[in-house]
């Protein structure tokens, strides 16, 4: 009889994460009963909320104690990001088999959030880092048998862990050649802030006078103004099926440009992968970037080139001497690491080392 597995997330409010929906197709494919456990809310009660903030947002304790008794129905508990890991500790004591999935440092990443709006926790901040590291480290040494990271910078965080890339559900959709008689327009595709380049892609529209495409939602005050220029197209916030039918469509419409500009505002944002860099690749879509290593390092290889960049943006734009065919064709050839065939393999294997256990 096939493992039945559970997926728990608090991060698929809205709609599911691509990588999870990509994992339970490939897991359903392989013979696996798969059932994703998720929040219906992205704010729990005001109690919770308020326990939540006692341990300063880390965990999410109201979804950590309703979702207890489901852990009784599965062979294989998957728990998503260390605001669940403490579910960890009572599914081993059941007997599961427990699989940690984390996409970001959160000890960094929730850390610099929660610090945004208490500002007196800045001065132990050295304290709590260091607690909280240590903290995921060891349960999921104790609590957890197959520990799985997205971003090679995150296979230090733990004893033991698999890495796999994320995968792009966008892949089969072929960019082609550069196309003089179509215009050339910028594009952004995600969750939109001034930490993740707001103001610098305002900035490349001013000076290139060419339009954006913006396919996500914008989060904070510089995204919304960013969205709202008569030269921004807003085409909203897709889920993967729509995501890909738009990106199909712009692709034979214009000779499309990715853009990727992360702030390095703390630990993860440095060092992580980001999904957009590698939804660029997977189409063949040249990028502007830069220069925090995981953007940078694939700049280097031809992806794409720095937003200071002046003279290679323009050579993009206008694919001078076939610059913008040679990047694409690098991002072809980068993408292979990051394949959704390489992403299956990856993923079978840690759930066939399980059945080993």
């Amino acid at each position: 009889m096939s493992l039945s597995i559970g997926i728990f997330t608090t991060n698929s409010v809205d709609k599911l994460h691509p990588r999870i929906e990509m994992q339970l197709e490939v897991l359903e494919q392989a013979g696996y009963q798969v059932e994703i456990i998720r929040s219906t809310e992205r704010r729990e009660g005001f109690l919770s909320e308020l326990v939540n903030l006692f341990s300063l947002k880390y965990f999410k304790w109201g979804f950590i104690r309703r979702n207890k008794k489901n852990l009784e129905k599965f062979d294989v508990v998957h728990l998503y990001d260390l605001q669940l890991l403490p579910l960890a500790k009572h599914a081993k004591k059941k007997g599961k088999r427990v699989v940690y999935e984390t996409l970001d440092d959160n000890v960094h990443l929730n850390f610099h959030a929660v610090a945004k709006k208490l500002l007196f926790i800045k001065l132990f901040k050295t304290l709590i880092l260091k607690r909280m590291a240590k903290y995921e480290r060891s349960s999921a040494k104790m609590y957890c048998d197959k520990v799985i990271v997205n971003s090679a910078n995150l296979m230090d965080n733990f004893d033991s862990s698999e890495l796999i890339f994320y995968a792009s559900h966008l892949e089969s959709i072929n960019n082609g050649v550069y196309n003089p008689t179509m215009p050339t327009a910028f594009i952004y595709i995600g969750k939109l802030t001034a930490a993740k380049g707001a103001k610098e892609y305002s900035e490349l529209v001013d000076k290139y006078k060419i339009p954006m495409l913006f396919l996500g939602k914008a989060f904070d005050q510089d995204a919304r103004t960013l969205a709202d220029r008569s030269d921004v197209n807003h085409l909203g916030n897709f889920n993967s099926k729509e995501l890909k039918a738009e990106m199909s469509e712009l692709i034979e419409k214009f000779n499309l440009i990715g853009l990727s500009v992360i702030k390095p505002e703390n630990k993860s944002y440095l060092l992580q992968e980001a999904n957009k860099d590698i939804d660029y690749l997977s189409m063949g879509l040249p990028f502007i970037g830069n220069d925090r290593p995981p953007t940078f390092q694939k700049l280097k290889d031809g992806a794409g080139v720095l937003v200071s960049d002046s003279t290679g943006i323009l050579r993009l734009i206008n694919n001078e001497e076939g610059f913008y065919d040679y990047c694409s064709n690098n991002c072809n050839k980068i993408y292979r690491t990051y394949s959704q065939e390489a992403f299956r393999h990856a993923l079978l294997q840690t759930y066939s080392g399980l059945t080993k256990i």
